[in-house]
């Protein structure tokens, strides 16, 4: 039985520690309506699964994420 729980305690963690591996940090929503999503505006962030999007309003408002660190993946 406590095998079990650890199993659980560590799929539940997974996700937490993934983005703390790739020092992705939780960013505030931004308004999606009052921002200018444009996708050739060139400054890089991060997510979590180490994909590279454009700037932060494509990663927020098209991709739905707010876990992810500035700057290019590795």
């Amino acid at each position: 039985m406590k095998f079990i729980i650890i199993v659980l305690a560590c799929i539940a963690l997974f996700p937490l520690s993934a983005c703390k591996k790739g020092r992705c940090t939780e960013h505030a929503k931004m308004a999606c309506d009052l921002i200018d999503i444009n996708p050739n505006h060139y400054d890089p962030v991060c997510d979590c699964q180490g994909n590279t999007y454009q700037n932060e309003a494509v990663i927020q408002c098209i991709e739905g994420k707010t876990k992810y660190k500035k700057g290019k993946c590795n």
